[in-house]
Formats: C-alpha cells, structure tokens, sequence
C-alpha cells in the first residue's frame, strides 16, 4: 500500500512540473527512480501516462483519468489518518477569491481554532474569480469562501456567516466627506480606485455609476485592497471597498466614509463545501466556530487577537 501512495505522488508531482528532473528535486529522489515509478504505474494501468509535447512531460488523455484518481486516493488516505489517529493532526484546504478580505476576518478565528486543535494545518489558497465553486467540486480544496448574494448549487452547501457593507471611502480631506449626505450622482468627476481583478467589489461599484449615468476618471486600477487604500488615504481617488478592511483607518481618521446610503451595496459571507464530502472532525469544529459564534462572540474573538492581514 505505502508503495502505491508513493507512486501516485510521484504521479502528481511529476504532472505539477511536467519535468522529470524537477520532479525527482522536489521529491529527494534520483530521476531515475522516478522514471521507475511512472514505468510501473503504466505498467499496472497498461497505459501511456505522459507524453513529451515542446519538451514538456504532458498528461495523456488515460493520464489526466489517472491523475484526478490519484488525487482522490491520496486525500483519502490522509482524511483516514486523521480519523484513525483521533484527529488530533492533519491538514485541510480553504479554498477563496476575496483573499484580501478573509486577511482581516479571519485571523481571530483561526486563533480560536488553533486552541482547540494546535496540530492542525490549515492552508488558503488564492482562486481566481468565480472559481470557487469549481475547485470544490473537482477536490482541490475542502472549504471554500465566497462572498456574493445568497447562491444555490445541488453539488455544494452554502452556509452563511455574515452580511459584509461595502463603502465609498477617500481621504479625510475628500469635498464629498464633508457632506451629510450624498446621492450616487454626486460621484459626477470624481476620480475613482478600483480593483484589477473585476471581482464583486468592482461589479457592484461599476453597476451603481452606470445605473446613475455617472461620468467618472478612473485613476488606478489595483489588484490589492491594501494598496488601494493606501491610494486613498493620499488623495488619489475616492474606492469601494468591504467595510471590515477599513475599520481601522476610518477609526483613526485616515479615511473617511462618505455618507452614501446605497441598498445594494451588501453581499454574504458564505463558507461552503461539497454535499459529498466527507468532513473531518476539525472540519465540523472550524464550519460550527464559523457559522454559530453570535456577533457578541465574534467581537470577543477579535478584541482577544491582534487582528492583522495574513
């Protein structure tokens, strides 16, 4: 058995470089040997695995079946460890898009966690946009964040953790933070930051301004909340961003919200997973942490932890 997980770490390994001697580097074994250990696995399949295409090692059409099989089989065999061994080690993957945003959120969280289960390792890894859901789907990661209106999917499950607003803030010193109120129109001539990525926090400001015909400069686009404000904060333009990553700057005076009360700029925080998935114990504690600490509860958590990005 110990012999076939190796062969399909191999396996993988070698489709993740798609080179033999990288492969062999990352893995601490002669390339030789994992020339040996493909052979074999072709052998027992009694198919082509790889094929060489521009001088790289390609997955065949049998190869990719082979590859997402072995996928599988090998996080199976760690979620059976983990149920075996009392499920006091181990690992799990938070898959999302809104990395920048889940930086400040959680972190008291995963605090908490770590408290109840110390040798757990939790690791979050960036997806492109809208590829969430997908990711679940094919196993490559065993919770996901999205942040958006209310979803349904029959493959997944979607559990809401919270409402997240979403703000027009600028510098302190910006002509609208002065106002009482402003109306989306008011944003005639202004000069605007926004996100590279035309994730949500894009496509809800940029469906707001079209709607109300406003005419705007559009100064920087950025692929980082942090930076946009930072943009901000020195008078480049004014930004839409989650209310959660400006809380300490609109605190201590560097931004200031300006005061536009707008319906539709709210989106759920959703925590999801596949329907089929088989949850570990620390999984179920991390959702039930997530998904049943009360408002009251969440503040102690962050007044508890230094609250910083990842």
């Amino acid at each position: 058995m110990q012999m076939d997980l190796t062969l399909y770490k191999t396996l993988l390994e070698v489709a993740k470089w798609q080179n033999f001697t990288k492969a062999s580097e990352k893995l601490g074994y002669a390339q030789s040997s994992v020339t040996s250990q493909i052979q074999k696995l072709e052998i027992e399949y009694g198919v082509e695995i790889f094929e060489r295409i521009d001088k790289k090692m390609r997955p065949t059409p049998a190869g990719d079946i082979l590859l997402r099989y072995a996928a599988k089989i090998l996080k199976l065999y760690e979620e059976s460890k983990i149920n075996v061994a009392g499920q006091t080690t181990g690992s799990f993957m938070i898959g999302t898009h809104e990395t920048t945003l889940f930086s400040y959120m959680l972190p008291p969280f995963l605090g908490a966690f770590k408290k109840c289960f110390p040798n757990i390792t939790i690791t979050i890894h960036e997806l492109l946009e809208n590829d969430t859901s997908r990711a679940l789907k094919a196993g490559e990661c065993d919770l996901g964040f999205i942040v958006d209106k209310e979803l349904s999917d029959p493959d997944l499950i979607f559990k809401t953790i919270q409402e997240e607003e979403f703000v027009i803030v600028a510098a302190p010193d910006h002509p609208l933070a002065a106002k009482s109120a402003i109306v989306p129109e008011d944003l005639n001539g202004a000069e605007i930051l926004m996100s590279i990525s035309g994730g949500r926090c894009r496509k809800l400001f940029e469906t707001m301004l079209r709607k109300h015909n406003v005419q705007y400069t559009l100064t920087y686009e950025i692929n980082n909340y942090e930076t946009i404000k930072k943009c901000a904060m020195h008078g480049l333009g004014l930004c839409l961003l989650p209310r959660t990553t400006v809380s300490t700057e609109t605190q201590n005076g560097q931004l200031a919200i300006l005061p536009l009360n707008y319906p539709n700029f709210r989106l759920n925080v959703q925590l999801c997973y596949h329907a089929k998935r088989q949850l570990s114990v620390p999984m179920k504690n991390f959702i039930g942490l997530m998904c049943e600490t009360t408002p009251h509860e969440r503040l102690s958590l962050e007044q508890s932890n230094t609250i910083q990005p990842l």
